[in-house]
């Protein structure tokens, strides 16, 4: 009889999974409020117990002594009946440590007596006074006696915001889209959406995405759209005990009462009538304009037939506009709403802009048409992320993805660029939560991932209204992550999606062994290309759809997001000055290495494409998106010297020459096959931030105000007013400071206007 082979155990022990895993022996991946688990096996999840016992001490009474052993039964009984008899530290060793040092840190100001004493002074200068908690060092006194004037004010407060606007506080068009005090105090950069992308969270000690944070406060019923909804407003944590069962084929606001009230979607549902009488009249024309003419201009290459819009935004918005008209509204649901309006939105903006265009009516009515749409549609995509990311009124994941990226798009042509952000850290969020979770991932969804992709990464590459300033946890984040680590695939495939999911504000860098992740000639593993939602890993994957679906490889995608991700890494390290004498040998020339080999990633990239780029697969003129390519893989380099070498315009100028070459060759080419235009605004602001000689300046200046006139894109407005801007400063450098100081580039023009040019 052949010897018995002890069977490998097929899972690992976990701690803390659900009561409903543990009792069925599975494996939890511990997701809160609920398990995927559970979610993928149809199961009820049973939650997670937060019980916490104390271990006895040494010295206790007879009768202490009875009522630990009856509180022990008492574990015993529950652990047989399915409960939790685990014991484990509430906190990781590490966690422990990392505590321990942030308290001695905060102790080198003075002895524990000393800061003590000074807390005590402290404590009674305020007594009686309102000014609330006192604080010192890791020390301080909660203070809980409010006076009864600051609660009056408070509940005053309150009151005024809960109460409806009147209706005479109407605001123009312009000022209601730009005025929303919630987003402007979430997401400038000063009090910024970064301020919930902390380092810290970024590298493990960040918020779950599923978990809402309360505050008694905070008005949720104020809440518009964007960051606050999707975060403390999610699905699975909808606060407020409102019923939202009635059918959603009536609904609507009064349309006397538009303006600030606009601003603030109803808590209860209403009357879904018609608001005026020409929004479905008009809803037909809208949609075939939005596929004949703004599909085209919106796209970055003239890619044909495929675009995702015309397979997948735009078939739906047809079924939800009949069932708003003659289907009487039995499959409405307010992602599709939100979609269905935000096409319109961006229909109506485009014809707003562009009076040349024959239509039924002027441009003042397409005006408060976009106005009435896009707001409609952000009141709609506010609720659908509240109460239908589950339970009985749950929307599918490609119906909510399908509609943030719709409001997106509309913020990016119109240049909202508060809403915008708040539409892509909502989009991430719900990829994370409902997308990336899945076991199998539909071509569909991956259609509407790299819609995401492509409007995230462009659109990092030049926000850089972050804050730079690092914090210790990221010091040591960075002395981490730099370290070999047999595990680190793993490790990453655990940080995209799962229990260890964080929201990522390209603030960090996760480099494989030996930055294999720069590799663009090897495979990619289908796993982690199907979860690589921002291309951190630059390696090739067969099986994308950029080229189907954008006409551009994602090898040029992902060579600038590991470029904005290292610029960012490097703009932290400068702006701390000193951060180098903290971090360890091994990271800091880990960085430079890097640096080093995405330069050479990219500058052969760019050699290659550009060999033979005149002439097509057939030998005939080459197609429009090809002289684009080329004019991004130039404007590639630019933007790496840029934002990595920060090297003197002058050694550019021939790339910049390349650039203006390519975009003369692309609008031929636009003639010669009568497809619509104008591309992308990218490579062209790239390139004209850097020219030097008029020239070159004229011929970019050009280019960019054509397609502005042809389209009336924000982005072009953008880009035109930013590099005058540039090439203004540093006229004035080279005319009154030639003897030294630093170059004003387009980063600093940015950080000064607080401006965030969306060329996606």
């Amino acid at each position: 009889m052949p010897p018995s082979r002890k069977s490998k155990s097929r899972r690992t022990h976990t701690l803390g999974g659900c009561q409903t895993c543990r009792r069925r022996h599975v494996k939890c991946d511990q997701m809160r409020p609920t398990c995927l688990t559970c979610r993928a096996f149809g199961v009820s999840c049973e939650g997670y117990s937060t019980e916490i016992r104390w271990m006895s001490g040494k010295h206790q009474s007879q009768q202490q002594r009875q009522s630990s052993s009856e509180s022990r039964s008492a574990d015993k009984s529950a652990t047989s009946s399915g409960g939790h008899g685990t014991r484990r530290h509430l906190y990781t060793e590490k966690s422990r440590a990392s505590m321990s040092t942030a308290l001695a840190a905060d102790l080198a100001s003075g002895t524990v007596d000393a800061l003590l004493t000074e807390v005590d002074t402290k404590s009674k200068e305020v007594e009686g006074s309102s000014t609330g908690d006192v604080a010192v060092g890791p020390f301080g006194v909660l203070k809980f006696d409010l006076c009864p004037d600051t609660n009056n004010k408070r509940q005053n407060a309150q009151s005024e915001k809960t109460s409806p606007s009147p209706a005479t506080n109407r605001l123009p068009y312009d000022e209601a889209l730009e005025f929303d005090p919630l987003l402007s105090s979430v997401t400038d950069p000063l009090l910024g959406a970064d301020e919930f992308l902390h380092w810290a969270d970024l590298f493990g000690l960040g918020f779950d995405l599923t978990s809402g944070i309360l505050s008694d406060d905070f008005n949720h019923g104020e809440l518009t759209h964007g960051l606050y909804s999707s975060i403390y407003r999610s699905g699975l944590d909808d606060m407020s005990g409102q019923t939202h069962g009635q059918d959603l084929t009536v609904f609507e606001r009064d349309e006397e009462q538009r303006g600030m009230s606009a601003l603030t979607p109803q808590q209860s549902p209403i009357e879904l009538v018609s608001p005026t009488s020409d929004i479905l009249t008009d809803a037909p024309f809208l949609l075939k304009h939005f596929q004949d003419n703004v599909i085209g201009q919106m796209m970055t290459l003239p890619v044909g037939q495929k675009s995702p819009w015309k397979l997948l935004n735009i078939p739906t918005a047809v079924l939800t506009l009949g069932d708003l008209t003659y289907l009487e509204g039995h499959n409405l649901n307010h992602a599709r709403l939100a979609n269905f309006y935000s096409l319109l939105a961006c229909s109506a903006h485009h014809l707003s802009l562009n009076a040349t265009i024959e239509s039924p009516h002027s441009a003042e009515h397409w005006k408060q048409v976009t106005h009435y749409s896009y707001h409609k549609a952000k009141g709609h995509i506010q609720q659908s992320l509240k109460i239908e990311v589950n339970g009985p009124k749950k929307a599918k994941y490609k119906d909510q993805l399908m509609a943030i990226s719709a409001m997106a798009a509309f913020a990016i042509l119109s240049g909202h660029q508060k809403d915008a952000r708040c539409y892509m850290i909502d989009a991430e969020r719900l990829m994370r939560l409902r997308g990336l979770s899945k076991r199998e991932i539909s071509r569909k969804a991956r259609v509407l991932h790299h819609i995401y992709t492509w409007m995230r990464i462009v659109g990092e590459s030049t926000y850089v209204l972050h804050d730079y300033n690092p914090s210790a946890s990221f010091i040591e984040a960075l002395n981490h992550c730099f370290q070999p680590r047999e595990d680190m695939l793993e490790y990453d495939n655990s940080r995209r999606s799962g229990l260890d999911a964080r929201l990522d504000d390209f603030l960090l860098l996760q480099p494989r062994q030996s930055d294999s992740d720069l590799d663009i000639d090897a495979p990619k593993e289908r796993e982690v290309a199907l979860h690589d939602i921002h291309l951190e890993d630059s390696r090739r994957w067969a099986d994308t759809l950029y080229s189907e679906i954008y006409g551009i490889p994602e090898t040029w995608l992902s060579l600038v997001s590991q470029t904005t991700r290292l610029a960012n890494v490097m703009d932290t390290l400068v702006v701390s000055g000193g951060t180098k004498r903290f971090m360890n040998s091994e990271a800091w020339e880990a960085l430079q290495r890097r640096a080093t080999r995405l330069e050479n990633m990219i500058c052969s990239f760019n050699s290659d494409k550009s060999k033979g780029s005149n002439t097509d697969s057939a030998g005939g003129p080459a197609r429009p998106h090809t002289h684009m390519l080329r004019a991004l893989n130039t404007a590639l380099v630019i933007f790496f010297y840029r934002r990595i070498r920060n090297v003197h315009p002058s050694i550019l100028q021939s790339h910049v020459d390349e650039v203006i070459a390519a975009l003369k060759d692309f609008d031929t080419a636009l003639a010669q096959h009568k497809v619509p235009g104008p591309g992308t605004a990218w490579p062209a602001f790239m390139a004209g931030c850097e020219a030097m000689a008029p020239s070159k300046r004229d011929a970019l200046l050009r280019w960019v105000e054509k397609g502005g006139a042809q389209c009336g894109f924000a982005s072009f407005v953008v880009a035109k007013d930013v590099m005058t801007a540039v090439w203004k400063e540093q006229d004035g450098y080279f005319r009154f400071n030639r003897a030294g100081g630093p170059l004003p580039t387009w980063m600093d023009i940015l950080r000064q206007k607080k401006l965030w040019p969306m060329l996606s």
